[in-house]
């Protein structure tokens, strides 16, 4: 859950820039880097930014698209009438054992869904199902984008305030790539950077490390 805003990013940022007054990176520039790194954390970890929808309406068949705003799928764990759904399963097992399964169109629940994140649109449900059968569906999304006056206005960032020095990392690196110009900052921009991959490659690795213990448990 957030509660840092925007704005407290802002400030943070503009003392590490040593930039009184937003004079040389204005908050309008600082502003469109937050959107910017946001967006750049979501396309990395896309379990930064999810929706849960419990409406999803099939149509009929196996092959499913995932709503318009969806940039990738992260789980389907139930019918409407909460029978569990699993997945995602592997798609050349039932091409190998049930090579008509495409073929299906009249169940009425789900049993598991096939996804390919190189199709990352799309995923398959098993059986094939009946028109309007709903799922619960959780996907993750590009985060809304905070403009002047809602940053004015002590907007919070819409990822989690763990994200917050990754985002704080990508403005950096992006403020300094203007100024690739000047010797030193060429390195600089290059240093956030990789302070940045390092930020979200560690938070990856304790995500990995926690759900190990929870199975452990």
């Amino acid at each position: 859950m957030a509660i840092v805003t925007s704005n407290e990013i802002m400030q943070r940022v503009n003392k590490l820039l040593n930039d009184p007054g937003f004079t040389r990176w204005p908050k309008d520039e600082l502003l469109n880097y937050l959107n910017d790194a946001q967006r750049a954390i979501v396309l990395r970890r896309p379990d930064s930014y999810t929706v849960d929808v419990d409406d999803f309406a099939c149509v009929v068949g196996v092959k499913q698209s995932l709503p318009a705003d969806a940039l990738k799928l992260i789980d389907i764990p139930r019918n409407a009438s909460g029978k569990a759904i699993r997945g995602p399963y592997n798609r050349q097992v039932l091409d190998d054992n049930y090579d008509t399964w495409y073929a299906g169109k009249t169940a009425t629940e789900v049993e598991l869904y096939i996804y390919d994140e190189r199709n990352p649109k799309t995923f398959y449900v098993y059986p094939g199902v009946v028109a309007d059968i709903n799922l619960t569906l959780v996907y993750s999304k590009a985060p809304p984008a905070i403009d002047s006056a809602a940053n004015d206005s002590s907007e919070v960032i819409a990822l989690d305030d763990v994200y917050v020095n990754a985002i704080i990392e990508w403005i950096l690196y992006r403020a300094y790539m203007k100024d690739a110009e000047y010797a030193a900052n060429p390195n600089k921009s290059q240093m956030h950077m990789n302070a940045f991959r390092s930020q979200l490659g560690e938070k990856s690795q304790a995500d990995v490390a926690m759900m190990g213990e929870e199975k452990g448990n």
